[in-house]
């Protein structure tokens, strides 16, 4: 599954990178990262490894891929 997790601050996604395939893209004064993550429990770890990170999670929601890229599921 595809999640787009926002949070606080610029994030560099190689801190992520041994846990879940991570993109990050600025945006405001935040990040929004795009993650592949296998499962809710995977998922829950994520949120736990940015919090560990210090930053501020401001949004979790999945995504979908469509034919004009991401969308809302």
């Amino acid at each position: 599954m595809i999640y787009e997790i926002r949070v606080d601050g610029p994030v560099d996604p190689a801190r992520l990178a041994d846990y879940a395939t991570v993109t990050a893209r600025h945006q405001d004064a935040g990040t929004v990262l795009t993650c592949a993550i296998a499962d809710a429990s995977a998922l829950t770890g994520m949120i736990a490894l940015i919090a560990d990170l210090g930053l501020t999670v401001r949004d979790v929601h999945q995504v979908a891929a469509g034919h004009d890229g991401p969308q809302r599921a």
